[in-house]
């Protein structure tokens, strides 16, 4: 009976005035702390990808997108007719349309923009149904409330346009398409007026800058219907031309000058990049001047590929906040504990927290800032270059997952989370443990981009490695394996048990570095990202857990990686036509581990993993890297954007002798 009667009295006080008073205090304020949180790691998540982050900020914004509503809608139902509860109302309004780190979080959200302009005018109504029926006199604090009222007004129909623009029914289709019929026919009017491309001041390169949105709001003309050259020219500033105003600031230093002219630049490559978001055509692809662009320009005569891979980094930055961003009267009902007036404190406690946030600028402004500057052609302060700089190298994560099928094969989740959250956390399949992130080193940026510099841009699978190396007669059975995943398991595999040698520092030689980092990366994108590679997502999740049932049934008794290579090395192996991905790997590791001096074998591996990385990494499937913006961003998709600059859209159908797949990621043919 006593926890009976203690039960009662506590649903008795619960719903008093008192009771519902103390709620609303509770979720106001708890309300405001979900905003901080969403404020501050929305606009983090791009530089993180621990699964334990992304479910922590879905579930922030998944609150936050819930306590503000149902808090006004306690306000309105309850006897709450005092200013102060009002202006309670309005800020949680204010919160609810104003959140600018995050305004959506998947891309599908997009879309959806009309369900969250329906949901932003419903809880501005309530609002101002609460406005009306306010029962107080001081005119501050009316005041106050209309203002925090309209302002509401002001960036919901903000919230509105900026889904609209990054919506594929909306801006996004339709400045695009100005953008890509203007593709189409930018290189013949550089032919036309003879005009040498150069890559150093951009001379024959006009891509827009700004002023497609001018342009895209005029209508077709016949015959074509399409983009007038006329048009563009007059209304649109190129990147050329604003590389040239750039240059003739005098007062400007030669760093400042630099930055600039990559920002401006990663600002013009997202516009061309946003083409493929639409999936129109890519009018430069093919076309010798677009290669040159990225061979002699992004990865300038003195080897800069750190400068390349940064403005490829601030052009997803660009393209990350245009998707998923958006650039006292006392209460009647008064409540004291300890002589403290709690409302009033509360009062003040968001107010500030207001006050706070709207000074408080998010890593993305001074990048928007100085392509507005430019956009005017204002001066440009040096404390915002200053600012630029540093967060130059903040903008993503880079850092590269890693996964060692021979380490991890054996590993069995307990899916606990998954269970209980109703499948709302996605259950971690059979062998699927990743290991620790490891920096992006300047000497894996610089294998790659060197070698598909060394190549002239041509795509090479692996093959002209193992030619360059004289190994090819020995090993170019490797490269011509039925898919692309088995080629990536078995290089895998292969290069696991290569290195598996106590005398070898492979903290120490660059080779090796960029082997084993590159291996366990592509080993990672099978296990953890399949639809990045050329695969369809499914079949390559398939094979890798047919993959890792077949190591779990040869390897058993074995503990460490160590005698699992070693084991592998004794496996008697069938004729090469019934062999499984687990025995070609151990054939493959035999084989490298037969290639002596042991320099030689490093430099093969690394050779060959640069090279085929980067074979990998031309897709059409646009979504999943969007997606992946959102989730600390992959090395992946800075090559696929680089290689799309080069007018490199898919991968060649005969490279080095084998096949490919014409980047078509539903579909991969034999190697």
């Amino acid at each position: 009976m006593g926890i009976k009667n203690t039960t009662t009295t506590l649903v008795q006080s619960w719903g008093s005035i008192q009771g519902r008073l103390v709620r609303v205090e509770v979720l106001v304020l708890f309300s405001a702390f979900i905003w901080i949180l969403l404020e501050l790691f929305g606009s983090r998540r791009r530089r993180y990808n621990h699964g334990f982050f992304r479910f922590f900020v879905w579930a922030v914004y998944t609150l936050f997108s819930v306590l503000a509503p149902y808090t006004i809608g306690l306000l309105q139902d309850g006897p709450f007719r005092d200013q102060t509860f009002i202006v309670w109302g309005a800020i949680l309004l204010l919160i609810q349309v104003s959140a600018d780190s995050l305004l959506v979080y998947s891309i599908h959200d997009i879309e959806h923009r009309k369900r969250v302009l329906v949901q932003h005018v419903l809880q501005i109504i309530l609002v101002l149904w609460l406005i009306l029926n306010c029962k107080g006199q001081n005119r501050s604090y009316a005041a106050t409330i209309w203002i925090i009222w309209i302002q509401s007004i002001i960036l919901a129909y903000r919230n509105a346009g900026t889904l609209s623009n990054a919506s594929k029914k909306g801006g996004l289709l339709k400045q695009s398409k100005v953008v890509a019929d203007y593709m189409m026919i930018e290189h013949e009017q550089i032919a036309q007026d003879d005009v040498t491309p150069n890559t150093e001041t951009m001379q024959g390169y006009r891509y827009i800058f700004y002023g497609e949105e001018e342009v895209a709001s005029l209508l077709p003309t016949a015959p074509e219907y399409g983009v007038v050259l006329e048009e563009v020219t007059e209304k649109c500033i190129t990147i050329d031309s604003m590389w040239q105003w750039i240059e003739s600031q005098s007062d400007c230093t030669v760093e400042v000058v630099e930055t600039l002219k990559d920002v401006a630049l990663s600002f013009t490559l997202f516009k061309l990049l946003k083409r493929r978001l639409c999936g129109y055509r890519i009018g430069e692809a093919g076309l010798t001047k677009t290669l040159h662009f990225v061979l002699h320009g992004l990865i300038s005569e003195e080897d800069n590929y750190d400068r390349a891979f940064g403005v490829v980094e601030m052009e997803l930055a660009f393209l990350y906040d245009f998707l998923y961003t958006r650039h006292y009267h006392r209460s009647n009902l008064e409540q004291r504990i300890h002589k403290t007036d709690v409302p009033h404190w509360v009062t003040i406690v968001l107010l500030t927290i207001v006050l706070l946030l709207s000074c408080i600028h998010t890593g993305y402004d001074s990048r928007w800032d100085v392509v507005d500057n430019l956009r005017e052609r204002t001066r440009i302060w040096k404390s915002l270059i200053i600012k630029v700089k540093r967060e130059s190298g903040r903008s993503w994560q880079r850092a590269l997952g890693q996964y060692s099928l021979l380490l991890n094969f054996d590993y069995h989740p307990w899916n606990l989370i998954p269970l209980l959250s109703l499948g709302l956390v996605d259950a971690t399949r059979e062998g699927q443990k990743d290991g620790e992130k490891i920096r992006l080193r300047k000497s894996v940026m610089q294998r790659v981009l060197s070698g598909f510099k060394g190549s002239n841009g041509q795509l090479q699978d692996g093959q002209s490695a193992l030619d360059r190396n004289q190994l090819g007669s020995h090993l170019s059975w490797a490269c011509t394996l039925p898919t692309h995943i088995h080629k990536i398991l078995v290089w895998h595999i292969g290069t696991t048990i290569a290195m598996d040698d106590h005398q070898v520092p492979l903290t120490g030689d660059d080779d090796v570095r960029v082997a084993k980092t590159l291996s366990d990366y592509c080993a990672y994108l099978v296990a953890f990202v399949p639809d990045m590679l050329p695969s369809h997502g499914y079949d390559t999740q398939r094979i890798f857990d047919a993959v890792v049932m077949e190591a779990r049934g040869s390897l058993t008794g074995c503990d460490t990686v160590s005698s699992r290579c070693e084991k592998l090395m004794m496996m008697v192996l069938p004729n090469n036509n019934s062999c499984n991905i687990l025995e070609l790997g151990a054939r493959l590791g035999r084989e490298l581990r037969g290639v002596v001096p042991e320099a030689r074998r490093w430099k093969v591996l690394a050779d060959f993993w640069a090279d085929f990385i980067l074979f990998l990494a031309p897709s059409s499937n646009v979504d999943i890297h969007t997606e992946m913006l959102a989730a600390g961003g992959e090395f992946m998709t800075h090559l696929w954007a680089l290689l799309t600059h080069a007018g490199i859209l898919e991968r060649p159908s005969n490279a080095g002798g084998v096949g490919g797949n014409h980047g078509n990621p539903a579909h991969d043919s034999p190697v």
